[in-house]
């Protein structure tokens, strides 16, 4: 049996798909840095012509990166400009300074949220996704996900989009999702008027306002993730917040998921250590993990790609020591696509495995990996594995990794460890201070944290604490 356990805080949402007691998924994300899928009215500010890249003003600290070649895979230029423009037809010959300006004005949608002394990542590939399709207004493709089987209800789903594109008399492209499979014409066609009028809507604010603007933000994240794990495969969906479970009520009804039964948890524990889920939760931050029969992962992140070694550990095998080898190898393989998944993993990923010396034997354990990783959406490709046991592995980055939301290099060991992050620090300090005020009847308490923790939370996260002070009416004294 499958669930679902979402945990809101005012400073992060927590959201964990649960199996048989066993974390198959966990994604998190920080308030303050919700902004994938936001669509925003930019300015460019500079335009760098020899690596053909644009960065734009979206309103954010840093300015927002986008490139050359995502900008011609997202749009349909009409055929003089690409005439008056190409060089040999090769688009990385393109002169980006003849389709952007300094000062311009440009529509683009948020892919990557900021990270350290990067900018957002932007698109012009804007899409509007909703439970059932995808609505883009820059492409004329109709399409239906590959797991949709039956070529009759492939067949009805087209039909569906391309009746409705035409009453709709617009050039858009329109996606069917795996959970549009069995459901009604009319509710397809309400979803996609309900996408095309709120394209009209941000097409409109986008001639009033002045740039840097935001246009549209995406659906809150709990929302957004349910959009893409609710199906009939769970059974319960338990939220700690009131706002949350009606939303998540008021999302199901409208999705029709009769089956799907909406708790709302009101314990004074954290949800995850009420339903036994913590420890599983931060082995997450561990870059040591055992798996089956005695073997272990060493899992080393940097900016730039993630190492993954696999040790025999205690593992014994059989006489056969070919056999043995690739026994191993695959129940590594098993773990580190379910690691990668929960760790939301990304970008170049290399994998250490036990030497083997069969390419038949290397060829059984890369399909095993492969199958394994796409139980996740989020696209990747992998190489063959060479004469040392290497593995590689590129995984499309959609957001950040657990390590980066958690963790951060050791200063004082030359960055051979790591340690939690100041703000990590803050958000397990406010956990605490919130838990207290639930619990302690006394109206004035006062907690004593260390100087750079109380100064960090009194810049950063004041308003928490003005908030727990109002709701559970306390006087809350940081010391």
């Amino acid at each position: 049996m499958r669930q679902i356990y979402i945990n809101k805080e005012d400073f992060e949402t927590n959201i964990a798909l649960v199996e048989d007691g066993k974390l198959i998924n966990f994604y998190s994300q920080r308030n303050i840095y919700s902004k994938v899928g936001n669509i925003y009215k930019g300015k460019i500010q500079k335009v760098v012509n020899n690596m053909n890249f644009v960065f734009v003003d979206i309103g954010d600290e840093k300015p927002g990166f986008l490139s050359e070649k995502a900008y011609f895979e997202s749009l349909e230029i009409e055929p003089q400009i690409i005439n008056n423009i190409k060089d040999n037809n090769k688009e990385n010959q393109f002169d980006i300074s003849k389709i952007f300006q300094k000062g311009q004005d440009i529509l683009v949608q948020v892919i990557r949220s900021p990270y350290k002394t990067k900018g957002a990542r932007l698109t012009r590939n804007i899409i509007i996704p909703g439970y059932y399709t995808v609505f883009c207004p820059y492409s004329n493709q109709i399409g239906v996900s590959k797991k949709i089987i039956l070529e009759n209800e492939r067949q009805r789903l087209r039909k569906i989009l391309l009746d409705t594109k035409a009453k709709l008399k617009s050039d858009i492209g329109l996606i069917a999702r795996t959970t549009a499979e069995g459901i009604s014409n009319q509710q397809i066609e309400e979803e996609i008027k309900e996408n095309y009028n709120n394209w009209q809507n941000i097409l409109k604010l986008y001639k009033k306002v002045k740039s840097p603007a935001l246009l549209y933000e995406e659906e809150a994240f709990e929302i957004k993730i349910s959009r893409d794990i609710l199906n009939t495969s769970i059974k319960e969906v338990i939220v700690d917040s009131e706002n949350v479970y009606k939303d998540i009520n008021k999302y199901v009804k409208k999705t029709k998921l009769k089956n799907i039964k909406i708790k709302l948890y009101k314990g004074q524990d954290d949800i995850f250590k009420y339903y036994n889920l913590i420890s599983q939760i931060e082995a997450l931050k561990n870059n040591i993990v055992p798996f089956k029969k005695g073997g272990y992962l060493k899992i080393d992140t940097t900016e730039a790609l993630t190492v993954i070694d696999v040790n025999s550990g205690k593992f014994k095998g059989e006489s056969d020591v070919e056999s043995s080898i690739l026994m191993l190898n695959l129940n590594a393989a098993r773990e580190i696509a379910r690691q990668i998944i929960l760790r939301n993993i990304g970008g170049l990923i290399v994998i250490d495995f036990i030497d083997m010396q069969t390419e038949e034997n290397k060829k059984i354990l890369r399909k095993e990996i492969e199958q394994e990783l796409s139980k996740s959406k989020i696209y990747f490709k992998t190489t063959e594995i060479n004469e040392f046991g290497l593995l590689t592995v590129s995984r499309k980055r959609t957001s950040d990794k657990i390590s980066e939301m958690y963790l951060e290099q050791c200063p004082n060991c030359a960055g051979r460890g790591v340690v939690p992050t100041k703000e990590s620090i803050c958000i397990e300090q406010l956990k605490k201070i919130k838990y207290i005020c639930k619990i302690e009847k006394k109206r004035e308490i006062v907690f004593n944290i260390s100087s750079e923790i109380k100064q960090e939370i009194e810049n950063r996260f004041i308003q928490i604490i003005k908030n727990y002070e109002k709701t559970y009416k306390k006087k809350i004294i940081l010391q």
